[in-house]
């Protein structure tokens, strides 16, 4: 958390510079336009968000091995831990299965829900919740579980009302959605990456039948349009045209200081809560917990000589 806020800081001196998140979905078509269809009131008022993915594919609710490995010669280990504490080397970690480590990685939450609960943190306008509260399966010390199950109560805000997002994985599925044609299996049959749905004002089938007409209802998004077409093009256009009195218009829209940090922020108290094995109660505007003290090195880890920030 401390080093998103760092890099949130420094972003935010240097308004001209063009940043970009790797979050993909964000500098496409889909995000646009669902923020299109909420602003259009195209689906009426959203109360619920559930969220699940197919991750974590990689080990997590593990403790560390103790069996001795050989660095690869094509490898340096020094190099690849970084910042992170010392230890000894181990395919355990390197190259893919470093994301359920707390060291390295911030489980399935932190690996995927930047991109999967990008679209509705931006058309709500999320920001920071008042409540995330977690239900996991064992908590390892070094790991994230192999299942959870964590529920952000968000505050109202503006014209919206309050809004509870629910975010599973591990194998989790949210309940059969309300109004869902007979058709249709549930679960669906292929996992997916990530996959989500909202319980709005109208039902399921009325959300989609609205929806596949909504082209001709839709008004421009109050952050203003940027065509779509991936991030590097993204990024290609804010170098050209970056005005940093318009962030949002002329330059790509997933900036480090406008989005990306406050997404991440919001992200990792899933991911706080799931460590802490307790609910967080976070103050809204400072984004503080307020009922129980964290750990030091979670929120600020220290690290190692020659790679601080």
């Amino acid at each position: 958390m401390g080093e998103v806020r760092a890099v949130m800081a420094e972003a935010a001196r240097r308004p001209k510079q063009c940043t970009q998140m790797g979050n993909q979905g964000h500098t496409n078509e889909g995000t646009r336009q669902l923020r299109e269809w909420v602003e259009a009131g195209v689906i009426g008022p959203v109360r619920e968000i559930h969220y699940w993915t197919n991750r974590p594919i990689w080990p997590q609710g593990i403790d560390r091995p103790t069996q001795a490995h050989n660095v690869p010669p094509t490898m340096d280990w020094n190099l690849w831990l970084g910042p992170a504490p010392e230890r000894p080397y181990s395919p355990a970690y390197a190259p893919f299965n470093w994301r359920g480590w707390w060291d390295f990685g911030t489980g399935a939450l932190g690996d995927m829900a930047c991109h999967g609960m990008d679209a509705a943190f931006w058309a709500l306008d999320l920001r920071y919740p008042t409540r995330v509260e977690p239900e996991t399966t064992k908590l390892y010390e070094e790991t994230a579980p192999k299942s959870s199950r964590v529920t952000y109560s968000f505050p109202a805000r503006g014209d919206r009302g309050p809004v509870t997002v629910y975010w599973r994985d591990g194998g989790l599925w949210p309940p059969r959605p309300a109004g869902l044609p007979d058709t249709l299996s549930w679960p669906p049959r292929r996992s997916a990456a990530r996959c989500g749905w909202a319980r709005a004002a109208r039902s399921w089938p009325a959300c989609t039948a609205t929806t596949r007409g909504c082209s001709t209802r839709r008004r421009t998004p109050s952050s203003g349009r940027q065509p779509a077409g991936g991030e590097v093009r993204a990024v290609a256009r804010g170098v050209r045209g970056v005005d940093p009195r318009h962030e949002g218009r002329r330059a790509n829209l997933s900036t480090f200081a406008g989005h990306a940090g406050p997404l991440t922020e919001m992200v990792l108290f899933g991911c706080l809560a799931v460590r802490a094995g307790q609910p967080l109660a976070v103050d809204p505007e400072s984004g503080n917990v307020t009922n129980v003290k964290l750990a030091e090195e979670w929120l600020r880890p220290v690290p190692r000589r020659g790679w601080a920030l």
